[in-house]
């Protein structure tokens, strides 16, 4: 039996598919349902989020929305903090397909 295997590219067109049977959850707390509204807008640093959902830990949220299935992006940016030391913080966004079900999820 030569049985030829779906292309990612057409399981992802099968209405069955594993990834088209299960939605994304909602925020399961307060400060995840807030990071999720300003990924929402667009990028947002480390640094901005830690003060938008209220916690100095945003890493940690941005996980429990990844482990969720939610598509979060990071990319490291250069920077000098206030020492003169070389850093890399980070910046994250929200992946163009997720942000369309997010707006739905959130309520617009």
């Amino acid at each position: 039996m030569n049985k030829k295997k779906a292309t990612p590219k057409a399981a992802d067109q099968t209405p069955n598919h594993d990834s088209n049977s299960h939605p994304l959850p909602k925020p399961k707390s307060q400060r995840e349902y807030r990071l999720l509204s300003a990924l929402v807008k667009g990028e947002v640093m480390r640094y901005e989020l830690d003060l938008i959902i209220g916690a100095q830990n945003s890493p940690e949220y941005v996980s429990r929305l990844r482990m969720a299935g939610w598509d979060i992006r990071t990319e490291r940016i250069p920077m000098i903090d206030r020492d003169g030391h070389k850093v890399r913080v980070g910046r994250y966004r929200l992946s163009s397909e997720h942000v369309a079900v997010a707006v739905n999820l959130l309520g617009g």
